[in-house]
């Protein structure tokens, strides 16, 4: 079995782009559930004009970005000072305490990389952290 391409013949995706995943969605969860809005329905809300760039943006309410920001923050710093096993427990009751889904086939890489390098994910979790706030 090649730990690179199941038998369908496609890639499997990197460990970085399974972690970023699996921030995001959290990051997205937890948001939501904070501020009672979906990200779907803030992208069906009219677009406004940027008044520095003339271009048009989404119409991010207030409350959204700061929970969004804050959610990021309050994991990044806390995650930020835990070492190894600390760090795995933290990563998996926090990251995973939301519905992740997560394909059968990519299960072991995540579930190997915390196990043999915490090191790892926890500076892809730190990056993936700062690239969804």
């Amino acid at each position: 079995d090649d730990p690179v391409t199941p038998a369908d013949g496609k890639p499997r995706p990197q460990l970085e782009t399974l972690i970023y995943g699996l921030v995001r969605n959290y990051v997205n969860r937890k948001t939501e559930n904070k501020c009672g809005t979906t990200w779907d329905n803030i992208t069906k809300r009219p677009k406004i004009k940027d008044e520095k760039t003339g271009r048009e943006r989404l119409d991010i309410p207030k409350d959204y970005s700061d929970a969004r920001e804050k959610i990021v923050s309050d994991v990044f710093l806390a995650m930020r000072s835990r070492r190894e096993q600390d760090f795995v427990d933290y990563f998996t009751a926090t990251i995973c305490s939301v519905g992740q889904y997560l394909p059968a086939d990519d299960f072991p890489t995540v579930a190997q990389a915390l196990i043999q390098e915490p090191d790892k994910v926890k500076t892809i979790t730190l990056l993936a952290l700062s690239a969804n706030s």
